[in-house]
């Protein structure tokens, strides 16, 4: 209850009285909704933001310069939602054990203090406050209030997909993986990490879920994920450094050094060697390759492991090049390396 509260009350936005704000939606396309009553008819851009009064099972309910409209849900998405507090008035009071002055006292409460309602029980309710106690408070002491929280709308990937942001992070996204949408912008949706980093999408590689669920960050899921989203982007930011035989980021990399480093940013150490990563972790087929595997080649003509890249989806991975003498980006399949694929080998378990 703690992170659940703490989230609520650091993604208020504003206080305000209960008629003076609606949740907010943005509209995913350009549409044109009749009002309810009456003939006007209003055309809403992509990416309009507008106040929602209310909802029924397959509709928003649009209030905009006094009318009303009705609005699919798979037209927009929530983005902030109207939560109801309570506030002590500006007098210090106590939370009480049972719903009875007589009872004792779980804790002294301040003037202005905030506390979420678990059940009314008469002339009091049963709150929590910020630090997890949990009592009695009488009611005609509370101010009801209402603050704006962020609302997380979910979706899944219609496809794999590594997406950059301008802070240069990495997230990795699997196939049918849960999404978790903050906003929509510039046409397109706003994904958060469980870190709070925000990634444009495009739109058509999402699907939206029908249910409009209120998330807290706390509550995101995605360590597997994360792992490989970590291990990418060190990879990425490795890019162009240079080739340097037995080194692991001081002076550059070397194929295996390049993987060593990349995997030690969540605390997993592999071997030093190409040919002795090859026996970690569990084979997987070319053809079933995900972000974050490792792939092994034959550059050698010896049949024997000789190099080592970290597949980066796309048919792509990251590895330092002998020949390029540098960190790259290239094809698993390129007319070089097809033909000296030994095996791959997945380190990060889903």
């Amino acid at each position: 209850m703690k992170k659940c509260f703490a989230a609520l009350v650091g993604f208020a936005l504003m206080l305000l009285t209960n008629t003076a704000f609606a949740d907010v939606g943005v509209f995913l396309k350009d549409i044109t909704l009749l009002a309810q009553e009456g003939t006007n008819a209003t055309t809403f851009s992509q990416g309009a933001r507008v106040y929602i009064s209310g909802e029924n099972e397959n509709q928003y309910i649009i209030s905009e310069q006094n009318d009303t409209y009705y609005a699919d849900k798979q037209d927009l998405i929530t983005i902030t939602k109207k939560i109801k507090i309570y506030k002590l008035k500006d007098i210090p009071a106590a939370m009480y054990s049972e719903a009875d002055f007589n009872s004792s006292i779980v804790k002294e409460l301040g003037a202005g203090e905030l506390l979420s309602l678990i059940d009314n029980h008469g002339e009091f309710g049963l709150f929590n406050t910020q630090d997890e106690k949990k009592g009695y408070v009488y009611l005609s002491i509370l101010d009801e209030i209402f603050i704006e929280k962020e609302n997380i709308s979910l979706g899944t990937a219609t496809a794999a997909m590594t997406v950059k942001n301008k802070d240069n992070k990495y997230l990795h996204i699997r196939k049918a993986d849960i999404l978790y949408i903050k906003d929509f912008r510039d046409s397109q949706f706003i994904l958060l990490d469980e870190e709070g980093n925000e990634f444009a999408v495009n739109p058509l590689l999402v699907s939206l879920n029908k249910e409009n669920v209120q998330l807290s960050r706390a509550s995101f899921n995605r360590n597997s994920v994360t792992n490989v989203s970590k291990v990418i982007e060190y990879a990425h930011n490795a890019i162009g450094k240079p080739y340097a035989y037995a080194q692991a980021g001081n002076k550059g990399y070397d194929c295996s050094g390049l993987t060593y480093a990349a995997y030690q940013q969540i605390s997993i150490k592999l071997p030093r060697s190409s040919s002795e990563q090859a026996g970690v972790g569990t084979t997987v087929k070319k053809e079933d390759l995900i972000a974050g595997d490792l792939i092994f080649f034959d550059t050698t003509g010896k049949k024997r492991i000789s190099h080592v890249g970290i597949y980066i989806g796309d048919g792509k991975m990251i590895h330092a090049s002998t020949g390029q003498k540098k960190v790259v980006i290239e094809e698993v399949n390129s007319s070089y390396y097809k033909n000296r694929f030994v095996t791959a080998r997945r380190i990060i378990e889903n």
